[in-house]
């Protein structure tokens, strides 16, 4: 398993945990740019799996750091919450921790820290 992917498994069923996380990503003051419903993508080729979405999310005002900075860091954002229905009861939850994966950049590491503290705001008390 990869060191800098954070995970945890919830006892909360899939569409309680998403219904919460998608609410609490914009009222920490991220923007919701995408999600993506992977069950969906993939039940068209004819592939069944259980629920698993992404939502995909970020804050403009780190653009500007990041574009000032290093702009290949680009590739590592915007942040991004997985889902994962593991029973009707269980969800998995995960996440890249940006403190690993924008390390490798020119970037202040002060805000990879901000970004997972932010991260850990939305999350907690799940």
């Amino acid at each position: 398993m990869k060191t800098n992917v954070n995970h945890q498994t919830l006892q909360q069923p899939f569409g309680q945990v998403y219904n919460t996380l998608k609410k609490r990503i914009v009222a920490h003051g991220f923007l919701l740019l995408h999600e993506i419903d992977t069950q969906a993508i993939v039940a068209k080729q004819g592939v069944a799996i259980p629920q698993l979405r992404q939502l995909l999310f970020f804050e403009p005002k780190y653009i500007a750091q990041i574009m000032e900075n290093d702009p290949l860091a680009i590739n590592d954002i915007p942040l991004k919450l997985v889902l994962q229905e593991i029973d009707a009861q269980t969800t998995q939850l995960s996440f890249k921790n940006p403190v690993g994966s924008l390390r490798d950049y020119g970037l202040d590491p002060e805000m990879a820290e901000e970004l997972l503290g932010r991260i850990f705001n939305i999350i907690e008390f799940l």
